[in-house]
């Protein structure tokens, strides 16, 4: 009877020292990370849920000719999110611009794409410790585009 005790007492011991490893986790489920209502005020216009674009590290919401994403970085080809990040903060693609932005996580830097319309693509990635992760915004002019995915990213890093 002892030794199960014993073990019980180190079984929960373990188990709570991990639980706050578990809790400190960067989020994986990207959906959860923003809800349809928030989405849908930065966006002004009504959205539908938010469904996973290919995993579930990936959100997409849409309404009305404007579209948000949200992707949380995964380690790829050996590198972490951190070094994806850096690498991605200093690129040089033509018809891409990278500029760095405050006031969202650890680290943030605008992508935004060159278009011939009057509404622009625009990305905002941000490093939160050692997490990263995308916002994007579609069916804006590029200035509000950024004003937009800024406001929805420093809600998303929040949870980071």
């Amino acid at each position: 009877m002892r030794s199960i005790a014993s073990a019980a007492v180190l079984t929960g011991s373990i188990l709570m020292s991990c639980g706050g490893s578990l809790s400190a986790a960067s989020p994986t489920v990207a959906c959860e990370l923003v809800t349809q209502a928030r989405v849908s005020a930065a966006l002004g216009v009504t959205v539908g849920a938010g469904t996973p674009i290919a995993r579930p590290g990936t959100c997409q919401w849409a309404g009305k000719g404007r579209i948000a994403t949200l992707t949380i970085t995964q380690p790829l080809a050996g590198k972490t999110p951190v070094e994806q990040f850096n690498a991605g903060k200093t690129s040089k693609r033509y018809g891409i611009t990278m500029e760095p932005v405050s006031g969202v996580g650890d680290d943030a830097f605008y992508v935004s794409f060159a278009t011939n319309t009057p509404t622009a693509a625009v990305g905002i990635v941000v490093r939160k410790g050692d997490s990263t992760f995308e916002v994007r915004v579609y069916g804006f002019p590029l200035e509000e585009g950024k004003t937009v995915g800024k406001s929805l990213a420093q809600d998303i890093a929040g949870k980071f």
